[in-house]
């Protein structure tokens, strides 16, 4: 399957510069800003603040959302068409391998909740698309087009109506970002660069940061979004979520990140809560009772880990790294999974290849889960 080049940020706005992570450079709103709600600007931006042309306009102005929808609403084609009945009648795109019995009603609500916001449409779109590339590599740069042009068009109808959740909307955005957050996962996991761990880190970093957007838009528009037809699939997710692990699968990063001399107190806090919830993961593989919800972590574990774990990982810190290992871990148990693949053991690799020889008999449990023996 043809893999996406990684580039640099050159040209990232002037929040995700301040922060110190990797931007898409999308205008008017690049998209992490868009989904951590920050105000989000260029240096290379006029002085007196004129509202910058769409992505792909030559105008120096920018269009009302209602030209923007029209605009885009007039390339629908035979193609569009292909993904969507793709969309409608395969359950693997979305399903993490869980829950298949309620696709159908899940993609039918998205799809009319869609009607309103054209924005979650060609999201969805996009990852029909994303997932018709893993499914014919032969017609792999066709999809691949396909994907990302709709996925641009997605964000820009979404930056152009400066959408303000409220009751009117809260189940499009809601969708939007889940979706959004399936997409840049499956494009991460399928990755595989020559530049290795750091390339990949840069990358997942970027995703975890987008997936912290999806908690930021759910947790404020929560008491909305429990007014909607999506109250009972949050309410089983929290209920998953904020279960206590109860298996011994993590018991030694644990002891690891406890009796660490190198964490502060904040940084020991958040590898704790990326902890239990690979623990619940992992136990949700092993109980027969939650096989709806087997999977699910696999995905769920990139919106939960605290933004102190993301800084642990974009800096190369042995504890985070190990950590990481285990979620690999987790996603090796979950490689028949489109979205997954052989993701779990090339991170492992990536990570073991990286880390200093005295830190590889923290590496044991996960390396023999995986297969990887003594190796």
């Amino acid at each position: 399957m043809l893999r996406r080049r990684h580039k640099k940020s050159r040209e990232g706005c002037l929040e995700c510069k301040r922060r110190h992570v990797k931007c898409d450079e999308r205008r008017p709103t690049c998209l992490l800003c868009t989904m951590s709600h920050r105000d989000c600007s260029f240096a290379s931006e006029t002085k007196d603040k004129d509202p910058p042309a769409t992505l792909g306009s030559s105008s120096s102005s920018s269009p009302s959302p209602v030209q923007v929808q029209t605009q885009a609403l007039e390339i629908i084609n035979l193609d569009h068409m292909q993904l969507l009945i793709h969309l409608i009648s395969d359950s693997d795109i979305l399903s993490l391998g869980d829950a298949r019995e309620s696709y159908h009603a899940g993609i039918l609500l998205a799809l009319r909740t869609g009607l309103q916001s054209p924005y979650l449409l060609y999201q969805l779109l996009a990852f029909s698309a994303c997932h018709l590339q893993y499914l014919h590599p032969e017609r792999s740069a066709h999809y691949l087009h396909q994907a990302m042009t709709l996925q641009t068009q997605a964000i820009s109808l979404f930056n152009v109506e400066k959408v303000h959740v409220d009751r009117s909307n809260c189940a499009s955005i809601c969708l939007f970002s889940v979706v959004l957050g399936h997409h840049l996962f499956a494009d991460t996991m399928s990755q595989r660069e020559p530049e290795g761990l750091n390339a990949f880190l840069k990358r997942y970093t970027l995703c975890l940061e987008t997936h912290r957007g999806i908690l930021t838009v759910t947790m404020a528009a929560w008491p909305l979004l429990m007014e909607t037809e999506l109250a009972p699939v949050l309410l089983r997710s929290r209920s998953f979520t904020s279960q206590e692990g109860r298996g011994n699968d993590c018991n030694q990063i644990k002891n690891l990140v406890g009796g660490s001399a190198h964490l502060d107190d904040g940084e020991k806090k958040a590898c704790t809560q990326a902890i239990r919830n690979l623990q619940v993961g992992f136990d949700a593989l092993s109980t027969a009772g939650e096989e709806n919800m087997r999977y699910q972590m696999l995905f769920l574990w990139n919106v939960l880990v605290p933004p102190e774990f993301t800084d642990l990982l974009a800096a190369k810190r042995p504890e985070g790294l190990i950590i990481l290992a285990y979620y690999a871990l987790l996603l090796h148990q979950g490689r028949h999974i489109w979205q997954v693949g052989g993701a779990g053991r090339y991170v492992l690799g990536m990570i073991e290849e990286d880390l200093d020889p005295g830190w590889d008999r923290w590496l044991q449990y996960p390396r023999e889960r995986c297969g990887c023996g003594g190796s």
